[in-house]
Protein backbone atom coordinates (compact mmCIF):
# COMPACT_ATOMS: atom_id res chain seq x y z
CA UNK A 1 0.00 0.00 0.00
CA UNK A 2 3.24 2.08 0.59
CA UNK A 3 4.10 1.78 -3.01
CA UNK A 4 0.56 2.90 -4.34
CA UNK A 5 0.59 6.06 -1.42
CA UNK A 6 3.79 6.91 -3.43
CA UNK A 7 2.10 6.27 -6.87
CA UNK A 8 -0.93 8.85 -5.76
CA UNK A 9 1.58 11.37 -4.53
CA UNK A 10 3.80 11.53 -8.06
CA UNK A 11 0.35 11.33 -9.87
CA UNK A 12 -0.86 14.16 -7.97
CA UNK A 13 1.95 16.25 -7.73
CA UNK A 14 3.52 15.76 -11.71
CA UNK A 15 0.00 15.41 -13.58
CA UNK A 16 -2.16 17.52 -10.79
CA UNK A 17 0.03 20.21 -10.71
CA UNK A 18 -0.67 20.62 -6.36
CA UNK A 19 0.84 22.30 -4.13
CA UNK A 20 3.08 21.00 -1.48
CA UNK A 21 0.86 22.69 0.94
CA UNK A 22 -1.66 19.57 -0.15
CA UNK A 23 0.68 17.10 -0.93
CA UNK A 24 1.78 17.11 3.16
CA UNK A 25 -1.82 17.65 4.00
CA UNK A 26 -2.02 13.91 1.93
CA UNK A 27 0.82 12.65 3.40
CA UNK A 28 0.24 13.62 7.24
CA UNK A 29 -3.24 11.98 6.60
CA UNK A 30 -2.12 8.62 5.73
CA UNK A 31 0.35 8.26 8.01
CA UNK A 32 -2.40 8.99 10.48
CA UNK A 33 -4.20 6.13 8.98
CA UNK A 34 -1.18 3.87 8.81
CA UNK A 35 -0.26 4.57 12.53
CA UNK A 36 -3.27 2.29 13.21
CA UNK A 37 -2.89 -0.13 11.16
CA UNK A 38 -5.77 0.76 8.27
CA UNK A 39 -3.70 0.04 5.30
CA UNK A 40 -2.59 -3.34 6.64
CA UNK A 41 -6.01 -5.03 5.76
CA UNK A 42 -8.15 -2.15 4.03
CA UNK A 43 -11.63 -2.52 4.64
CA UNK A 44 -14.50 -0.67 5.42
CA UNK A 45 -13.88 -2.16 9.28
CA UNK A 46 -10.60 -0.85 9.62
CA UNK A 47 -11.29 2.23 8.69
CA UNK A 48 -14.07 3.06 10.98
CA UNK A 49 -11.71 1.11 13.70
CA UNK A 50 -9.28 4.22 12.63
CA UNK A 51 -11.84 6.70 13.32
CA UNK A 52 -13.19 5.15 16.67
CA UNK A 53 -9.27 5.44 17.75
CA UNK A 54 -8.94 8.88 16.30
CA UNK A 55 -12.40 9.90 18.65
CA UNK A 56 -10.79 8.21 21.87
CA UNK A 57 -7.56 10.18 21.86
CA UNK A 58 -9.47 13.27 21.89
CA UNK A 59 -9.39 14.38 18.10
CA UNK A 60 -12.23 16.58 17.60
CA UNK A 61 -14.69 16.15 15.40
CA UNK A 62 -13.56 18.87 12.64
CA UNK A 63 -10.06 17.79 12.80
CA UNK A 64 -10.95 14.00 11.98
CA UNK A 65 -13.46 15.13 9.33
CA UNK A 66 -10.34 16.76 8.05
CA UNK A 67 -8.92 13.20 7.74
CA UNK A 68 -11.49 11.77 6.49
CA UNK A 69 -11.62 14.43 3.32
CA UNK A 70 -8.10 13.60 2.88
CA UNK A 71 -8.54 9.77 2.97
CA UNK A 72 -11.40 9.84 1.09
CA UNK A 73 -9.16 11.07 -1.83
CA UNK A 74 -6.70 8.60 -2.28
CA UNK A 75 -9.44 5.83 -1.47
CA UNK A 76 -11.01 7.46 -4.31
CA UNK A 77 -7.87 7.23 -6.43
CA UNK A 78 -7.28 3.45 -5.18
CA UNK A 79 -10.86 2.81 -6.69
CA UNK A 80 -10.72 4.45 -10.25
CA UNK A 81 -6.65 3.58 -10.99
CA UNK A 82 -6.84 0.35 -9.28
CA UNK A 83 -10.05 -1.18 -9.11
CA UNK A 84 -9.98 -1.22 -5.34
CA UNK A 85 -13.52 -0.95 -3.73
CA UNK A 86 -14.41 2.52 -2.96
CA UNK A 87 -14.36 2.86 0.86
CA UNK A 88 -15.00 6.63 0.90
CA UNK A 89 -15.86 7.21 4.67
CA UNK A 90 -19.01 10.27 5.26
CA UNK A 91 -18.44 12.68 7.74
CA UNK A 92 -19.37 13.21 11.25
CA UNK A 93 -22.08 14.82 12.05
CA UNK A 94 -21.03 17.80 14.73
CA UNK A 95 -22.57 21.00 16.07
CA UNK A 96 -22.64 23.65 12.97
CA UNK A 97 -21.02 26.81 15.12
CA UNK A 98 -21.32 29.76 13.29
CA UNK A 99 -17.85 31.74 13.26
CA UNK A 100 -17.83 35.25 13.70
CA UNK A 101 -16.94 38.15 11.42
CA UNK A 102 -14.98 40.83 12.55
CA UNK A 103 -17.35 43.86 13.21
CA UNK A 104 -17.00 47.69 12.18
CA UNK A 105 -15.23 48.63 15.24
CA UNK A 106 -12.76 45.97 14.96
CA UNK A 107 -11.93 47.13 11.21
CA UNK A 108 -11.70 50.15 11.87
CA UNK A 109 -9.12 49.76 14.72
CA UNK A 110 -7.39 47.83 12.55
CA UNK A 111 -7.56 49.80 9.29
CA UNK A 112 -6.63 53.37 11.86
CA UNK A 113 -3.60 51.26 13.64
CA UNK A 114 -0.19 53.41 13.52
CA UNK A 115 2.32 50.43 13.29
CA UNK A 116 6.20 51.45 14.69
CA UNK A 117 8.01 48.89 13.19
CA UNK A 118 8.83 46.58 10.03
CA UNK A 119 7.05 43.91 11.62
CA UNK A 120 4.01 45.80 12.28
CA UNK A 121 4.03 47.90 9.44
CA UNK A 122 4.37 44.54 7.65
CA UNK A 123 1.38 42.62 9.26
CA UNK A 124 -1.02 46.01 8.89
CA UNK A 125 -0.43 45.97 5.30
CA UNK A 126 -1.31 42.29 4.95
CA UNK A 127 -4.54 42.74 7.00
CA UNK A 128 -5.60 45.76 4.67
CA UNK A 129 -4.78 43.24 1.63
CA UNK A 130 -7.41 40.58 3.25
CA UNK A 131 -9.54 42.80 4.45
CA UNK A 132 -10.21 44.57 1.12
CA UNK A 133 -10.33 41.31 -0.89
CA UNK A 134 -10.94 38.51 1.03
CA UNK A 135 -7.18 36.31 -0.02
CA UNK A 136 -6.49 33.11 2.31
CA UNK A 137 -3.30 34.11 4.22
CA UNK A 138 -1.37 32.28 2.38
CA UNK A 139 -2.11 33.60 -0.80
CA UNK A 140 -1.02 36.63 0.58
CA UNK A 141 2.08 35.74 2.12
CA UNK A 142 3.32 34.57 -1.61
CA UNK A 143 2.04 37.75 -3.26
CA UNK A 144 4.42 38.62 -5.84
CA UNK A 145 5.41 42.11 -7.04
CA UNK A 146 5.31 41.96 -10.85
CA UNK A 147 2.01 40.33 -10.06
CA UNK A 148 0.47 43.59 -9.28
CA UNK A 149 -0.46 45.41 -12.17
CA UNK A 150 -1.28 48.99 -10.26
CA UNK A 151 -2.76 50.14 -13.51
CA UNK A 152 -5.46 48.11 -13.79
CA UNK A 153 -5.81 47.78 -10.40
CA UNK A 154 -5.52 43.55 -10.35
CA UNK A 155 -3.60 41.27 -8.63
CA UNK A 156 -2.96 37.70 -9.72
CA UNK A 157 -2.89 34.88 -6.57
CA UNK A 158 -2.05 31.19 -6.20
CA UNK A 159 -4.56 29.86 -4.53
CA UNK A 160 -5.90 26.26 -3.62
CA UNK A 161 -4.53 23.96 -5.90
CA UNK A 162 -1.82 25.91 -7.02
CA UNK A 163 -4.43 27.84 -9.52
CA UNK A 164 -4.15 31.40 -10.36
CA UNK A 165 -6.98 33.39 -10.13
CA UNK A 166 -7.46 37.66 -10.85
CA UNK A 167 -8.47 39.77 -7.92
CA UNK A 168 -9.56 43.22 -8.31
CA UNK A 169 -8.27 45.61 -5.85
CA UNK A 170 -9.47 49.59 -4.52
CA UNK A 171 -7.21 52.99 -5.78
CA UNK A 172 -7.36 52.90 -1.70
CA UNK A 173 -5.59 49.58 -1.62
CA UNK A 174 -3.35 50.51 -4.50
CA UNK A 175 -1.81 53.51 -2.49
CA UNK A 176 -1.08 51.39 0.49
CA UNK A 177 0.33 48.64 -2.10
CA UNK A 178 2.46 50.35 -3.84
CA UNK A 179 4.00 52.65 -1.05
CA UNK A 180 4.83 49.46 0.70
CA UNK A 181 6.38 47.87 -2.17
CA UNK A 182 8.90 50.33 -2.50
CA UNK A 183 10.49 49.32 0.95
CA UNK A 184 12.54 46.54 -0.63
CA UNK A 185 13.73 45.26 -3.58
CA UNK A 186 12.85 41.68 -3.72
CA UNK A 187 9.95 40.19 -5.88
CA UNK A 188 8.12 38.39 -2.94
CA UNK A 189 6.28 41.49 -1.49
CA UNK A 190 5.86 40.16 2.16
CA UNK A 191 9.46 39.20 2.62
CA UNK A 192 12.14 38.44 5.00
CA UNK A 193 15.08 40.41 5.50
CA UNK A 194 16.59 38.08 2.81
CA UNK A 195 13.46 37.91 0.78
CA UNK A 196 11.97 34.69 1.35
CA UNK A 197 8.95 33.60 2.37
CA UNK A 198 7.20 34.75 5.99
CA UNK A 199 6.65 31.34 8.32
CA UNK A 200 3.47 31.26 9.27
CA UNK A 201 4.04 31.07 13.06
CA UNK A 202 5.67 34.32 12.73
CA UNK A 203 3.16 36.56 11.15
CA UNK A 204 0.37 34.66 13.60
CA UNK A 205 2.28 35.59 16.15
CA UNK A 206 2.27 38.83 15.55
CA UNK A 207 -1.29 39.25 14.78
CA UNK A 208 -2.28 37.85 18.45
CA UNK A 209 0.09 40.50 19.68
CA UNK A 210 -2.13 42.94 17.76
CA UNK A 211 -5.21 41.50 18.71
CA UNK A 212 -4.62 41.72 22.14
CA UNK A 213 -3.84 44.99 21.82
CA UNK A 214 -6.42 46.33 20.02
CA UNK A 215 -8.77 44.09 22.00
CA UNK A 216 -9.74 42.29 19.01
CA UNK A 217 -11.11 38.86 19.69
CA UNK A 218 -10.63 36.41 16.78
CA UNK A 219 -12.23 32.48 16.62
CA UNK A 220 -10.14 31.06 13.46
CA UNK A 221 -7.18 33.80 13.14
CA UNK A 222 -6.67 35.24 9.81
CA UNK A 223 -9.74 33.38 8.01
CA UNK A 224 -11.51 36.05 10.01
CA UNK A 225 -10.91 38.45 7.73
CA UNK A 226 -11.75 36.31 4.43
CA UNK A 227 -15.42 35.45 6.43
CA UNK A 228 -15.71 39.44 7.37
CA UNK A 229 -15.37 40.18 3.49
CA UNK A 230 -17.93 37.53 2.22
CA UNK A 231 -20.62 38.52 4.66
CA UNK A 232 -20.29 42.06 3.82
CA UNK A 233 -19.57 41.86 0.29
CA UNK A 234 -23.24 39.56 0.32
CA UNK A 235 -24.72 42.10 2.31
CA UNK A 236 -23.60 45.19 0.32
CA UNK A 237 -25.91 43.74 -2.47
CA UNK A 238 -22.75 41.40 -3.87
CA UNK A 239 -23.79 38.44 -6.40
CA UNK A 240 -22.65 34.93 -5.05
CA UNK A 241 -21.68 33.89 -8.02
CA UNK A 242 -19.15 36.47 -8.30
CA UNK A 243 -18.50 35.91 -4.73
CA UNK A 244 -17.34 32.64 -5.56
CA UNK A 245 -14.86 33.96 -8.35
CA UNK A 246 -13.14 36.29 -6.06
CA UNK A 247 -12.61 33.57 -3.30
CA UNK A 248 -11.59 30.93 -5.79
CA UNK A 249 -14.03 28.38 -4.70
CA UNK A 250 -14.44 25.11 -6.84
CA UNK A 251 -17.68 25.16 -6.21
CA UNK A 252 -20.44 27.43 -5.22
CA UNK A 253 -21.78 25.23 -2.41
CA UNK A 254 -18.93 27.17 0.20
CA UNK A 255 -19.49 30.17 -1.48
CA UNK A 256 -23.30 29.76 -0.37
CA UNK A 257 -22.87 29.17 3.19
CA UNK A 258 -21.83 33.14 3.24
CA UNK A 259 -25.16 34.08 2.27
CA UNK A 260 -27.15 31.48 4.38
CA UNK A 261 -25.00 33.49 7.49
CA UNK A 262 -25.88 36.72 5.78
CA UNK A 263 -30.06 36.00 5.55
CA UNK A 264 -29.99 34.26 9.17
CA UNK A 265 -28.54 37.39 10.31
CA UNK A 266 -31.11 39.33 8.85
CA UNK A 267 -33.72 37.14 9.69
CA UNK A 268 -32.80 37.57 13.32
CA UNK A 269 -33.03 41.42 13.10
CA UNK A 270 -36.16 41.54 11.56
CA UNK A 271 -37.84 39.71 14.15
CA UNK A 272 -35.70 41.93 16.88
CA UNK A 273 -37.12 44.92 15.33
CA UNK A 274 -40.54 43.99 13.91
CA UNK A 275 -43.38 46.55 14.68
CA UNK A 276 -46.06 44.11 15.20
CA UNK A 277 -43.67 41.56 17.21
CA UNK A 278 -43.69 44.49 19.95
CA UNK A 279 -47.51 45.39 19.24
CA UNK A 280 -48.74 41.92 20.46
Amino acid sequence: MDNLFEEFINERKYFRNLSERTLRFYKETYHYFNQVGTFENLSKQSLQKAIVIFRERGATVGGINAYIRGVNTFLKWLSEEHGYENLSLKKLKGNHRILRSLTDAELKAIVRHKPKTISEKRLHVVLLLMIETGLRINEALTLQKHKIDFENLLLAVIGKGNKERIVPFSYELRKILFKYSATHNFDLLFSTNNGCKIAYRNIHRDFNRLAKKLKIETDGAFHGFRRTFATNYIRNGGNALVLQRLLGHTSLQQTTSYVRLVTEDLQKEQHRTSLLNRLR
